[in-house]
């Protein structure tokens, strides 16, 4: 249950330790089965997978590069993706607004931004 008790459940199989030989990582096996299974005509999830609290989407991560692209903070391309420079600027952000310089993007720092 990887989504917590809300989210979908699935049941591993020795394949799922196979796939995990190659990338030991959860998502990756996951994402393989799934895909496996609807190749082979399965049918896809049957309950929504819903994202957990707190996680931005693509847009809200994208808006936040633009605000701090605006401010002067950031120079990198407006993709939505945090990466190394996407997380310096907001450390640098954060360090001048008195906030902890975590370089995490949240919800209070898009708030922020947007004042």
């Amino acid at each position: 249950m990887p989504a917590g008790a809300n989210g979908p459940a699935f049941l591993m199989v020795r394949n799922f330790s196979v796939l995990k030989s190659y990338n030991n990582a959860d998502t990756y096996a996951l994402t393989v089965g799934l895909l496996a299974d609807r190749i082979a005509g399965y049918p896809g999830l049957r309950q929504t997978w819903r994202k957990p609290d707190g996680v931005l989407s693509m847009d809200e991560r994208r808006e936040i590069q633009v605000h701090l692209r605006a401010l002067g903070y950031y120079s990198g391309k407006i993709d939505g993706n945090i990466g190394s420079g996407s997380q310096l600027a907001i450390r640098t952000f954060q360090s001048r607004r008195g906030l902890t310089p975590n370089g995490v993007p949240s919800h209070d720092l898009l708030d922020t931004l947007r004042r």
